[in-house]
């Protein structure tokens, strides 16, 4: 099977369809979108409809609760809730159902394989970004899911596999590089990166692709029209910062 992995695409159509049309040319056979549909750009309604209507299964993300009322909005700093209450009066009546009946994480998906995730297995809010919370999310995998081999999360709009190869050993971080070979006999943590808002300092949007027949996962990067998405929030009104911020990829 060969799965494209989606994240935090932050109602940014224009990365959105730079990512999209990416993945139309990469034989992939299933799409998975790990939340945070919504939040900080501008383009809410179609990001949601163009995502709920390619992805096999879509889970919720921490700004998606925060626009339907789920998550109290002093959990954010200015910008984003400035962005969640401004998406929250513009979004149609139809899209803020959607988003209100986007599905917890995490689920399970082919075969029990693959548990997708907004923010860790254990805590969809948690962020995976240190030890502790690779450890843990070991530790909770092993315990409730132990047939999963692939978990991935997204939150930190940051690229990053994390391999535990044995119960005991440690989990390791595996250098960036465009494509990773898989060991059969390892359980991973995947975060494919951001598609709408990335944070490395690479302003390109980020996806990934894994490949269960080559055990295989690539981090793809697609270019798309960054002042164009900057002129759509600043004539929407939404904080200027989150238009300056496309084009440091911070």
């Amino acid at each position: 099977m060969i799965c494209a992995l989606i994240s935090d695409i932050h109602s940014n159509k224009d990365a959105l369809d730079a990512v999209l049309s990416q993945i139309d040319g990469l034989g992939v056979e299933t799409i998975y979108c790990l939340g945070d549909l919504v939040g900080y750009n501008a383009d809410p309604d179609s990001c949601v409809e163009t995502v709920m209507s390619r992805s096999a299964e879509v889970i919720r993300g921490n700004h998606d609760k925060a626009v339907a009322g789920l998550l109290d909005l002093d959990w954010f700093n200015s910008a984003a809730r400035a962005a969640a209450v401004w998406t929250r009066a513009t979004v149609r009546p139809g899209t803020l159902e959607i988003i209100r009946h986007l599905r917890e994480g995490p689920r399970e998906a082919a075969d029990g394989t693959i548990l997708l995730c907004h923010g860790t297995p254990y805590n969809e809010d948690a962020y995976l970004m240190d030890a502790p919370s690779m450890d843990e999310s070991y530790r909770w995998l092993e315990s409730r899911l132990p047939k999963v081999t692939f978990c991935f999360v997204g939150h930190t709009h940051l690229p990053t596999v994390v391999v535990r190869r044995k119960r005991s050993a440690k989990p390791r971080v595996i250098e960036k590089r465009d494509t990773i070979d898989l060991d059969p006999d390892g359980t991973y943590l995947i975060n494919p990166g951001s598609v709408g808002q990335p944070r490395d300092g690479i302003a390109l949007a980020s996806f990934g692709i894994l490949d269960t027949g080559r055990m295989t996962y690539r981090n793809i990067r697609a270019r798309y029209d960054v002042r164009q998405t900057q002129r759509k929030i600043l004539s929407a009104g939404l904080p200027s910062s989150l238009a300056r911020r496309l084009a440091e990829g911070r």
